[in-house]
């Protein structure tokens, strides 16, 4: 789930505290929204929402229309222009959910500040604001590579080539530093590693925007402040849990009670380079240790897997892989069986009230969340999940995914996330996936796809073959419940 969905802003809010208002008849706002790759999505699998998408690009508003009217959707509006222009005249307009994706850092300084303040007008008594902006120290040594690309590419029109050359400078800067071993051939290192994982588009506005203006987060929180919002949490909680820092910063961090002071700490410890801050109007408390009881509302899904016990184990310690290729030891028995029955539904979410009620235990659940949540080995969902593990006998996909799949490889799944779809049978089946066509159909049209040259057909067995591929897409999410 993408850390500006609906979803996950209200969950975050709640684990603070808050009462946000419920997403599935949110009214949402996004600044910026391009093409509609994030806010399209959101529209398709909340279909009682109402969605306003705003940029400065005709040409992206167009294709995001396209895009709108080929998946079907009729809850959402895109308008081109400056959203402070646009809405302005509009009274009595509020938003829920508004999303500011790396447009803040994108403008000057005193746009900055008013923008802010006109997100604080739209938002709603309860709603919440995300802003993902580019932070100091971080931005330092980010601004120098940046810097030195604009330079290389300094007099050439065309955007591709001027990438191109600046790519292959980075490539003559790092080899003019092949053998150093200094904090600078390090960072040219690391930004040649997060570039070379950037298409053009997403480099172009990373690095070659003409306004570029990162903030040490306790400035930005103060700018907040004068706009009448206050601070919730980062939209990635685990940035800030002390349990994933060193002992020596878990120490200083521990000296610090101001929590504005020490999301500045951290900045510094992490050399920080990029934040998604959550917002909310000033006046309602907000909670800095995670209520047990706002659990019991939620879905839960884990992607720990079981690796059983182990030798070098505490008695009766039964260890889980994380997703980041470690493992965590748990040695609480009703934890345990909690976990294991996560990871048996895995990619679905369990109720944490029938996860309770399985293991007999409501405290264990909720120990787990407060636990588990903010490291981001738990997922947390506010609605029932809207994708099955089961292909059904009509499967079905969102209209959004059908028209996706014949743009390109890229899909969005029912979590929000972007998965790449290569395999030719699967690309070919997906449009026929409208829950209005039954298996049998469905091998019929089978047989007339076009092969891979290394696939033939399965004329001996085709209803496996479209069996491998429907629960292929369903543990990745893709079909709809």
């Amino acid at each position: 789930m993408t850390l500006s969905h609906p979803d996950h802003l209200y969950v975050v809010g709640r684990l603070h505290g808050l009462t946000p208002p419920r997403v599935e008849n949110a009214r949402v706002l996004e600044l910026g929204c391009g093409a509609g790759g994030n806010i399209l999505p959101m529209a398709a699998t909340i279909p009682g929402g109402r969605f306003v998408g705003i940029d400065l690009s005709e040409r992206k508003i167009k294709m995001a229309k396209v895009a709108a009217a080929a998946s079907g959707l009729r809850n959402i509006d895109l308008l081109v222009g400056d959203a402070m222009v646009v809405l302005k005249s509009v009274d009595g307009l509020t938003f829920d959910y508004i999303i500011l994706d790396s447009l803040y850092s994108g403008v000057p300084v005193e746009v900055q500040t008013a923008l802010l303040r006109f997100c604080r007008r739209l938002l709603s008594d309860l709603g919440i604001l995300y802003v993902s902006y580019n932070t100091y120290p971080g931005w330092y040594g980010r601004g120098l590579v940046r810097a030195f690309m604009l330079r290389a590419g300094v007099g050439i029109d065309r955007p591709e080539e001027q990438l191109s050359v600046a790519r292959r400078a980075l490539d003559d800067l790092i080899a003019a530093h092949a053998q150093a071993d200094d904090s600078f051939a390090k960072l040219l290192k690391e930004e040649k590693t997060r570039i070379d994982d950037m298409d053009n588009g997403l480099l172009m506005h990373d690095l070659f925007e003409v306004e570029n203006h990162p903030v040490y987060v306790d400035d930005f929180i103060v700018r907040a402040h004068e706009a009448d919002l206050q601070y919730i949490s980062e939209g990635n909680m685990a940035a800030s849990r002390e349990e994933n820092f060193s002992p020596e910063a878990r120490r200083q961090l521990s000296t610090v009670t101001d929590t504005v002071q020490r999301e500045q700490l951290i900045d510094f410890i992490l050399n920080r380079s990029f934040r998604q801050t959550l917002l909310c109007r000033r006046g309602p408390a907000v909670q800095r240790h995670i209520d047990p009881d706002s659990l019991s509302e939620f879905h839960m899904a884990s992607p720990l897997l079981p690796m059983g016990l182990d030798v070098d184990g505490a008695p009766g310690e039964a260890f889980f892989a994380t997703p980041d290729g470690g493992r965590i030891g748990i040695t609480i028995p009703n934890a345990i069986t909690a976990l294991n029955h996560l990871a048996m539904a895995w990619p679905d979410f369990l109720p944490a009230l029938d996860l309770a009620e399985r293991i007999g235990d409501s405290a264990i659940v909720a120990k787990l969340a407060i636990d588990l949540y903010p490291r981001n080995w738990l997922d947390l969902l506010p609605r029932q999940p809207l994708f099955t593990k089961m292909p059904g006998e009509f499967p079905m996909t969102t209209e959004l995914a059908r028209w996706q799949v014949g743009q390109g490889e890229t899909v969005t799944d029912l979590r929000h996330r972007n998965v790449s779809v290569t395999d030719k049978f699967t690309r070919q089946l997906i449009p026929f996936l409208d829950g209005q066509t039954d298996r049998q159909n469905l091998m019929a049209a089978a047989s007339e796809f076009d092969r891979e040259p290394d696939r033939p057909a399965a004329n001996d067995d085709p209803e496996s073959e479209l069996n491998a591929a429907l629960f292929q897409l369903a543990e990745r999410c893709l079909l709809v419940q």
